[in-house]
């Protein structure tokens, strides 16, 4: 454990000594010093300006170079820990992103298998209580939730959910509630096994849905770090966590809905192009987004240029209608696996 740490956390202390310059806030403005001394050249000031750094963030430090890979780090409203990257830098962990997909989907069966199991378990422990989150993002793409920002912004994800967001009934889950950015989130889960466990969580006292017993009978509640430790555990100890499930969800929406539409739909440049809007604004619909955020961070480039070519798209049908259902994996996520490696 300590080899690991040590390395992370050289790069951490590196990182924060090419931050030299922090914010101080003066009336309705802010200043900018280094090291101590205010930083009075316009051309600075309107490099750091040009950062756009949001104005609740706390502890802000700000690179000298304006080519470091960390441009500026604070805090946000939740408390979690916020960076602003080099374009570069941004475009590069993009492609990696996206690269890492196929290996997320190899993972995937393997970890729905374990959920599966999990979800067979007696009683309300963590395991049980965790898998049913999991199943529950992986089939509607839910984010994971932070309880600090449901506070501050009642805005929630799968693991602050209350009492008032979900109606379990013999035909499975609703779910109502505000996601980020206001946007609301109506969903009808019809999993047996999700249905059952959320049931029983509904049935003890208290607001808040996801919780667990611990092994000594304390009742605690499912955090994000416990859904991404699972995913992490069960997917080979990995880099993967709930995100990866958004990305590959938007992606695979696509797909699904591009094979979905008709070849008159790609025929010709415009229809081409009013076919991609549906598709993004589908994808969007489905994760909470505005099309350009889906568009830009939750479907593959890959996808979209395949959306550019009416013979390579008519390629992926034929070879789609060949496959066939596998145990945790649709005919659907072969096929975008194959689309995303070739």
């Amino acid at each position: 454990m300590g080899g690991e740490t040590r390395p992370r956390s050289r790069k951490r202390r590196a990182e924060r000594r090419s931050l030299t310059i922090t914010r101080r806030r003066e009336d309705d403005a802010f200043v900018y010093l280094r090291r101590g001394r205010r930083i009075r050249s316009r051309r600075e000031i309107e490099r750091i300006e040009a950062l756009v750094i949001p104005p609740a963030w706390e502890e802000v430090r700000i690179a000298h170079s304006p080519r470091a890979k960390v441009l500026a780090i604070g805090v946000d409203q939740a408390g979690r820990r916020q960076s602003i990257y080099h374009p570069s830098f941004r475009r590069r962990r993009e492609r990696e992103k996206y690269a890492r997909l196929t290996e997320f989907a190899d993972a995937l069966p393997k970890l729905r298998a374990r959920v599966d199991r999990d979800l067979r378990r007696r009683g309300l422990p963590k395991d049980r209580v965790v898998a049913c989150v999991i199943r529950l993002i992986d089939l509607h793409y839910f984010r994971v939730g932070n309880h600090r920002y449901a506070e501050l912004h009642q805005s929630y994800g799968v693991t602050t959910l209350t009492e008032e967001h979900v109606e379990a009934s013999a035909g499975g889950l609703r779910f109502d509630f505000t996601g980020k950015s206001g946007k609301r989130q109506r969903v009808r889960a019809r999993d047996a096994r999700a249905a059952r466990v959320v049931s029983q969580l509904l049935e003890i006292p208290g607001p808040e849905v996801f919780r667990f017993f611990d092994e000594d009978g304390v009742l605690r509640r499912v955090r994000s770090r416990d859904v991404n430790a699972y995913v992490r555990r069960h997917t080979g100890g990995g880099a993967f966590t709930a995100k990866d499930f958004r990305t590959w969800g938007g992606t695979l929406i696509a797909c699904a809905e591009l094979f979905a539409s008709d070849a008159e739909s790609w025929a010709s440049p415009e229809s081409r192009a009013a076919a991609t809007r549906a598709i993004v604004q589908r994808v969007a619909e489905r994760l909470g987004n505005t099309p350009a955020v889906a568009k830009g961070s939750y479907i593959a480039p890959r996808l979209l240029e395949l959306c550019e070519d009416p013979e390579a798209i008519e390629a992926a049908r034929r070879e789609r209608s060949r496959l066939r259902e596998r145990t945790h994996f649709s005919v659907d996520e072969q096929s975008l696996v194959r689309i995303l490696r070739s």
